[in-house]
């Protein structure tokens, strides 16, 4: 929906009135659009108020989602069922399953069963909504910033404790 689609939902002042499900629907949009071309990691982000902002990234290839505290992302919501549903990787696909659960799991405001993800899906589990998308692995390249950090430490260590040997020694 473009700015100037409805004049109807203009305001005084020409403010522009959305409905949460349009605002989802930017925000969505916006995250594909600002994907990377390095971003390779599946990932749910979270777009509803009790899960804005917050990213889970799809590192194994099955993962459980419920408010059960076992599972693999833990919902608060109360409409979420303790086991909601699944997102799996199988035969280079992603995709969601309900798990039977009592409020039902959305792809783009669809119910549904089983269904193949692309980045840009919106995904509800029950009033928990996210957008899939591929995201850059940053864990890595903390893992390895962090190690190079480590190195002047242990050399400046190595100096400090060489000169004190070599001041008792002689």
């Amino acid at each position: 929906m473009s700015i100037n689609d409805d004049a109807s939902k203009m305001g005084p002042q020409g403010t522009q009135v959305f409905e949460v499900d349009e605002i989802n629907k930017m925000v969505a949009k916006e995250i594909v659009d600002s994907q990377s071309e390095n971003a390779d990691m599946p990932a749910l982000i979270g777009i509803s108020s009790d899960v804005v902002g917050t990213q889970y990234i799809l590192r194994k290839d099955k993962v459980e989602i419920g408010r059960r505290p076992s599972s693999d992302i833990v919902l608060t919501e109360s409409s979420v069922s303790s086991m909601h549903a699944q997102v799996i990787q199988s035969e280079g696909e992603w995709k969601v399953l309900n798990l039977l659960s009592s409020n039902g799991t959305f792809v783009n405001g669809e119910k549904v069963i089983n269904q193949v993800l692309k980045p840009g899906d919106m995904i509800a589990f029950a009033g928990s909504e996210f957008v899939f998308a591929l995201v850059e692995d940053d864990e890595i390249e903390e893992e390895s910033s962090a190690s190079n950090k480590l190195i002047p430490i242990v050399i400046g260590g190595v100096v400090i404790v060489g000169a004190f040997l070599w001041f008792l020694l002689n």
